[in-house]
């Protein structure tokens, strides 16, 4: 187990060929209607792609980055050696608890950027100094900088190899774990068997669940039944990457459009946008930050790995996380549970239903993100 400095320096070759590529790029034909009717809208992509090449500059942009200070840590699982590349700041106050904070797919650590600063000094943005919390944000194994496995692995080999991060390459033997998408699956496993796991906060619910929990209830059988309607029309990217993702990676791997054009599609469809608008709520530079983290390191291929990884990696029957677990229910979530169908798999203390926000809640709403994430952290010290 080792833990070393690292900052995010990109070859100028690298960028390079991105620029050269979204230049040369080939434009498919746009159909008629509702331009995000069959995916992603051709003007949108037009005029981001001109943003990215007259506007966006990659090396302001690493800086910000590097604000914080990064690291690499070497773990082994099952004889099999990662380097997990993460964030670690230290909390200014008087016992900050430990969190480690996971993103999931299509996004990165890139997503928790304003959030880091509240949480680990709340002083200096109005706050409590008692609040303040130690942050550790790893990019997932086979994303960004992290290092490639050498074939599709699941959240678990990736819940265990951030356990021993925290325990052995950190030192932190009572740590909560925070997740959302496939963030919530690796933070559902750190819950259910991570030895310095105590507390886990998720703002999407159904990353881990119980295989015995069945829908009982009329409200958790309609549930259940609108999950099933929105993946028919939102699934095919899944479909895709958790059978054959090494097929799709030879198209992205070419092309930076492709690479945008499919992550920005997902954070326009799963983000919640009062008026259709992504850049009311999101910026230009953050979302082509969290595009370029998957160009920059060849990583959109190994990334889509972990949709084939995880049936190699079921849980348990009749499974149940019994650590304390808080749910921050961001209501432009797809495919909501009702309280009683999260029960089922996690042991909920805590539920709140937040006014706004959704899939990528970090990103959206980072103020309702850290308060709900601080309230939890404040109930478990009593």
């Amino acid at each position: 187990m080792s833990v070393s400095p690292f900052t995010i320096a990109v070859g100028q070759e690298k960028l390079d060929w991105i620029g050269r590529r979204l230049r040369e790029a080939h434009w498919p034909v746009p159909a008629a209607g509702d331009p995000w009717a069959y995916g992603t809208s051709l003007a949108e992509m037009r005029a981001l792609v001109d943003y990215w090449l007259t506007h966006y500059g990659w090396r302001a942009r690493e800086a910000e980055l590097n604000r914080f200070p990064h690291f690499m840590g070497r773990v082994a699982v099952d004889d099999q050696p990662y380097d997990v590349h993460f964030i670690h700041v230290q909390g200014k106050g008087p016992n900050p608890k430990p969190v480690i904070i996971t993103h999931g797919w299509p996004g990165s650590f890139v997503e928790f950027m304003e959030t880091i600063g509240p949480l680990t000094d709340p002083a200096s943005f109005g706050g409590d100094p008692a609040d303040a919390v130690t942050v550790v944000v790893p990019s997932l194994i086979g994303y960004g900088f992290s290092s490639r496995p050498a074939r599709p692995i699941g959240p678990r080999t990736i819940a265990r190899a951030f356990d021993r991060l925290m325990r052995e390459g950190l030192g932190y033997g009572d740590y909560v774990a925070q997740g959302g998408d496939w963030g919530s699956a690796v933070s559902g496993w750190l819950g259910y068997e991570g030895q310095g796991c105590s507390a886990i906060h998720l703002n999407f619910s159904f990353g881990w669940t119980n295989p015995d929990a069945r829908p009982e209830t009329p409200e958790e059988i309609a549930a259940a039944q609108n999950l099933q309607q929105i993946w028919r029309l939102e699934g095919g990217y899944m479909a895709i990457q958790s059978t054959k993702p090494v097929t799709l990676s030879y198209a992205m791997a070419d092309s930076p459009l492709g690479v945008a054009a499919w992550i920005l599609e997902k954070f326009r469809r799963w983000s919640d946008l009062p008026d259709g608008d992504l850049w009311s709520i999101h910026s230009r530079d953050r979302i082509l930050d969290n595009i370029m983290v998957y160009l920059v390191t060849d990583s959109f291929g190994t990334a889509s790995w972990l949709y084939r990884g995880v049936f190699d990696e079921p849980v348990p029957a009749g499974a149940r996380v019994e650590k304390p677990t808080a749910i921050a229910n961001f209501p432009g979530e797809l495919g909501r549970f009702p309280r009683s169908t999260v029960e089922k798999s996690y042991n909920v203390v805590r539920w709140t239903e937040l006014p706004k926000g959704g899939h990528f809640a970090a990103m959206e709403q980072p103020a309702l993100f850290v308060d709900d994430l601080r309230g939890f952290l404040r109930e478990l010290r009593g």
